[in-house]
């Protein structure tokens, strides 16, 4: 048995020798480097978008579970604070939110949103566009 194996290592050694003498490695140069070098740019490629759909068939579309917090509303009260209105489940939550900082303000029973009549709606800025060019008389 330890013969076969010493002489199946020497052939396939003197099999690698006598490749490496029938064909010296030479680097590619010019447009043969630069068609190498996109092959094996596309190979890349091709593996990871192969890798990606095949996680996307798995997972079955969704590589991130649905979210638990919803916003429902926010209005901004200065250059770069808000407040928020989050769904969570069965909860509202009123946070105020600022470069750094999240606060909680309050939380509610979810409720829904009664749309405000008494605020007039913006103007059409088409006609409003109009009305400024049209000739005063």
């Amino acid at each position: 048995m330890k013969i076969r194996m010493a002489f199946l290592l020497l052939a396939s050694s003197g099999a690698l020798h006598a490749a490496d003498a029938a064909a010296p490695a030479t680097p590619p140069s010019g447009a043969g480097a630069v068609i190498q070098m996109l092959g094996a740019l596309g190979v890349v490629l091709a593996a990871l978008f192969a890798v990606l759909w095949l996680l996307r068939r798995i997972s079955g579309g969704k590589l991130a579970g649905p979210a638990p917090i919803r916003t429902v509303g926010g209005i901004a009260v200065g250059s770069r604070e808000r407040v928020l209105l989050l769904e969570i489940g069965e909860h509202w939550l009123v946070v105020g939110v600022a470069p750094g900082s999240v606060t909680g303000i309050a939380t509610l029973p979810r409720g829904e949103l009664q749309q405000d009549s008494a605020q007039p709606a913006a103007p059409d800025f088409g006609a409003l566009l109009a009305r400024l060019k049209a000739p005063r008389s």
